[in-house]
């Protein structure tokens, strides 16, 4: 049912770790994921394991950027290793020549240990959802009476936060002078079997009246450690009228219920709230008269079973949600219809900030690789698709020489360039230094050459405005089809395919692919 991926990245000049680090794994629900490499740009910072078997000055660097609890081994040299802080950033420090037996025995313990750890978090998140999905109290104490985890109906019922009941006894929890548990709870520990109770719990709104069932806990001696307890609550209620408005008023959101007819029978508080009507102006009306004159002149926008209507405020619009539910009585006859409002206004914003966050590269303001694949995944009923493909000369040097913050402006600035000379047309970033630019519209081989052209020299004078950008330029691979069958994938890879012969034939300039 559960299965977890894990990262082991090597850093080394040779391969012979791999093998040893892939010899020690067993199969489970955690798997491993190992790679080798020499480089620590990127691709390293989720790695849950790290071997670092090069010579660095500095492991801080390392620890600083990897995510938080992965393991590091350094592996150093013992006469004269250049490292100045293995022995303060390492989690552990290998000699040259490693052991190879002692680091097997070592990477089987870490991933035990991550094994234990992963077991254990399912083990509480199974715990967790178990007891907040039941409808009854539950509850765990320790032999002093101190609650150590509850669910979120006792937290419900009491009226208080999880951190307000946990460590906490019955009396603090309750707001009461006694603790009217005390006894049962004995009787418990006396029998050291499990126990039904009809219980009188005092609590500030009064008497409460529980069914309970509590049975012991016992640790790995076989001593009481303390009980745990489910309660249901069976106090009685004035009437199912009452019972209904508690219902209606407890739910976050407005709710409207009308009967057979039509008739509006009852509102809640949110309610009134929302459409600032009092319940005495609405009870005893028509739903269509009520809802022809609230929502008058507003489109409604049908989802499934559901309705979406814009309401204009004053500061900005609100979105409501609509659904209706039948009532059925106890012969399944529909005799009413319970209507819910909810104001999605700020999940919808959401919603719309996720979307386009998930479809645009966060550096450039660009569409992204995902989103541009998504534009023309579904196939095309385009005349013409032509492909730019622009990719920078040089801009490994830059970021080296100067630094991923002065790169980071270049990619700013191609891409602002990129913007000002194809309006209109699809941009993306699809990586690094690589831009894709789509056009969807019949035109010319000549044209495109033209115009590609036009964005070299126009990239060329955005980069002499900068020093640093001096020895970037740009190439750029060209490929059209009228073939409305033809994949974007196929037609990315003859762009690719001229943009390799543009770089090999100099660099700067502009190259159109032909089948040869």
């Amino acid at each position: 049912m559960y299965h977890e991926e894990r990262k082991i990245t090597i850093f080394s000049e040779h391969s012979d770790l791999e093998p040893l680090i892939q010899s020690v794994m067993e199969e489970g629900p955690v798997t491993y994921i190992v790679s080798t490499t020499t480089s620590m740009q990127t691709g390293w910072q989720d790695s849950d394991i790290i071997i670092c078997d090069i010579p660095v000055e500095k492991l801080a660097s390392i620890k600083k950027a990897r995510k938080e609890g992965p393991y590091l081994f350094y592996i150093y040299s013992p006469a004269g290793d250049v490292c100045q802080d293995m022995y303060v950033a390492a989690d552990e420090l290998l000699p040259r020549p490693v052991h190879t037996d002692y680091l097997k025995r070592r990477m089987r313990r870490l991933m035990h240990e991550i094994r234990l750890a992963e077991d254990l978090w399912l083990s509480g998140t199974y715990l967790d959802v178990l007891i907040d999905s039941m409808p009854d109290l539950v509850w765990f104490k320790d032999n002093s009476g101190i609650h150590v985890k509850v669910n979120n109906v006792f937290c419900h019922t009491v009226g208080k936060e999880r951190r307000d009941v946990t460590g906490k006894d019955h009396c603090t929890i309750w707001d009461v002078e006694v603790d009217d548990c005390e006894a049962t709870e004995a009787i418990v520990r006396r029998e050291g079997k499990t126990c039904q109770f009809n219980e009188l719990v005092k609590s500030r709104s009064g008497m409460r009246q529980f069914r309970t069932y509590k049975s012991p806990l016992f640790d790995r001696d076989g001593h009481i450690m303390g009980t745990v307890g489910i309660g249901h609550d069976v106090t009685v209620l004035e009437n199912m009228s009452t019972e209904m408005e508690i219902l209606l008023n407890s739910m976050p959101f407005a709710i409207l219920v009308k009967d057979g007819e039509g008739v509006i029978v009852d509102v809640n508080l949110k309610f009134e709230e929302y459409f600032d009507f009092h319940r005495d102006d609405v009870i005893g009306k028509p739903y269509s008269e009520w809802y022809g004159h609230m929502f008058k002149g507003l489109s409604t926008i049908h989802k499934n079973d559901m309705e979406e209507i814009h309401l204009p405020c004053s500061s900005a619009d609100r979105i409501l949600e609509i659904t209706h539910e039948p009532i059925y009585d106890i012969f399944e006859s529909v005799v009413g219809e319970l209507t819910i409002y909810r104001d999605i206004t700020e999940e919808s914003l959401l919603k719309e900030q996720l979307n386009n966050n998930s479809n645009t590269d966060f550096l450039t303001g660009l569409c992204n690789r995902r989103y541009f694949y998504e534009c023309f995944s579904e196939g095309h009923n385009y005349e013409q698709i032509s492909i730019l493909y622009v990719d920078l000369d040089h801009f490994k040097m830059v970021n080296d020489t100067y630094g991923h913050q002065i790169g980071d402006e270049a990619l700013i600035m191609v891409a602002a360039t990129l913007k000002k000379f194809f309006p209109g047309n699809l941009i993306a970033r699809i990586g690094g230094d690589e831009f894709l630019v789509a056009r969807t519209d019949p035109v010319t081989e000549p044209e495109l050459i033209r115009q590609a052209d036009l964005l070299i020299a126009g990239l060329q004078d955005a980069f002499n405005t900068n020093s640093c950008f001096k020895v970037l330029s740009a190439s750029i691979g060209i490929a059209f089809t009228t073939d409305p069958s033809k994949k974007i994938d196929d037609l990315i890879k003859e762009s690719d395919t001229a943009l390799y012969k543009a770089k090999e034939t100099g660099r700067s300039k502009s190259c159109v692919f032909h089948v040869s």
